[in-house]
């Protein structure tokens, strides 16, 4: 009875997906430091994502506690007027912990670390496949919808191409899968 009563609730209250938009930090100076800083091309990656992650609405911010991914959404940031929270990097699992609790319903932004980005999805539900993000690669951006019900799905995007749940002169982009 009571899972009628919430499922019916949540249908009138107009319960939506769980919109976590992934995007990998950008291109850093060196591989070998830790924790390098952005290079040009970083820089300019991470100005160049803000129109695109921008259309999502996201409601907040995340990164890792590294200075690339604060800085690849710090142009983001800047122009939302939000700050993002950092977690520690390997906090995959804590991070969708926090995101499911305070956002549920919501659509947020995840700077994040290619090698980790499948143990990411995975915390937040996606059982399906989930592809290899390469050392070399910095133009996916992953989409998770988790449902209120149901399972959470991953949706594999481009950067500089319009990804579903993202608008276009307030026009929802229809969904390729």
């Amino acid at each position: 009875m009571r899972l009628l009563l919430a499922l019916c609730l949540a249908a009138f209250l107009g319960a939506a997906d769980t919109t976590v938009v992934l995007v990998r930090h950008a291109e850093r100076q060196s591989i070998w430091d830790g924790d390098s800083p952005l290079a040009a091309a970083g820089l300019r990656r991470a100005q160049a994502l803000v129109p695109q992650l921008a259309a999502f609405h996201p409601a907040a911010l995340y990164t890792s506690d590294l200075q690339r991914t604060r800085q690849t959404l710090a142009p983001l940031a800047a122009r939302l007027g939000l700050v993002p929270a950092a977690f520690p990097k390997h906090g995959s699992a804590d991070l969708a912990a926090a995101i499911l609790r305070d956002h549920r319903g919501g659509t947020v932004v995840v700077c994040w670390h290619h090698d980790l980005m499948k143990k990411l999805v995975r915390a937040l539900g996606v059982k399906g496949p989930v592809p290899y993000w390469s050392l070399d690669s910095y133009d996916p951006l992953w989409i998770v919808r988790v449902p209120e019900a149901g399972e959470a799905t991953l949706e594999v995007a481009r950067q500089g191409a319009p990804a579903a749940g993202a608008t276009a002169a307030g026009v929802p982009v229809p969904a390729h899968r």
